[in-house]
Formats: C-alpha cells, structure tokens, sequence
C-alpha cells in the first residue's frame, strides 16, 4: 500500500455581495487555523492555505436603480415578449466589478449560456445575438431621448 505524504486541495473561495475579497480571505484562514487547533495531528502539521489565480470582489446594481427594469422592459418589448426576463444573481467573478467598484451602474446581461462560457463548446445562437442586440439599441434609444 501507499501513504501520501502531501495533500494539496485547490477551490475557489465565493465572497457575499459587498464583502471585500480580503476579508473573505482572512475569515477562510481563521478559520482553517481553528480547525487545525482543535485536531491533534493537524495541531502537529497544519494546513496552509496559499491565494493563487483569479480573486474577484462582488458587484452589483444599486438597489432601486432603474437600469434593471429599463433593460428588462426593453427586452420583452423588443423582442414581442409577454413576460419580462427574470432578475438573477451569478456566482462567478466578472468585469461588473470593475464597474460597480467605480461607481457606474452595472448590469450582465447578454446571450449564451454562462455553463459553457470560456470552454470548449462555447457557443452562442445568432437567434439570442438579435434577441440581445434589439435590447440594448431599445435600452439606448429610451434612455438617452434619441428618437
């Protein structure tokens, strides 16, 4: 048989809407550390925890803005919709952050579908491109004033 001598565990830490990554990061090995206290061998030979790759802070739309229904109402109508698409959160990191950080209002929306995003059969129908695109020029004509 064989015993490993070395365990390396990689995941991606999430962080709740507002909380800077930082502190995320500090609270995740806090609380490794307590768990290392409380078991004896690992009080012995305690984890690490290292930060390589992507970190991403939260981003979001203030509450009460009107670009979301403004996009929303842009959609339905400008694709002939009886409904409006529905509001949802993503947990995964993007350049949204970036704006939101910077005071901008921001919202994703867009075609395709994020659980293929960046991989090998990404792919995006050109039914969903005209959807997007009638959206946003409605979305642009309503909320500047241009006629």
């Amino acid at each position: 048989s064989s015993v490993p001598d070395l365990l390396v565990a990689e995941g991606r830490l999430g962080v709740r809407l507002g909380e800077e990554p930082g502190e995320a990061r500090a609270e995740f090995e806090r609380c490794v550390a307590e768990v290392c206290a409380g078991h004896p061998w690992l009080r012995e030979h305690p984890a690490t925890v290292s930060w390589p790759g992507g970190q991403f802070a939260s981003g979001r739309l203030p509450e009460g803005h009107p670009l979301r229904d403004e996009v929303r109402d842009a959609c339905a109508d400008a694709n002939g919709w009886a409904t409006r698409p529905r509001e949802r959160g993503a947990p995964y990191g993007s350049d949204l952050r970036l704006y939101a950080g910077a005071g901008i209002p921001t919202l994703q929306y867009g075609p395709g579908d994020i659980r293929v995003a960046h991989s090998p059969r990404e792919s995006v129908s050109l039914r969903e491109v005209v959807e997007v695109a009638r959206t946003l020029v409605l979305t642009v004509l309503r909320t500047t004033g241009v006629k």
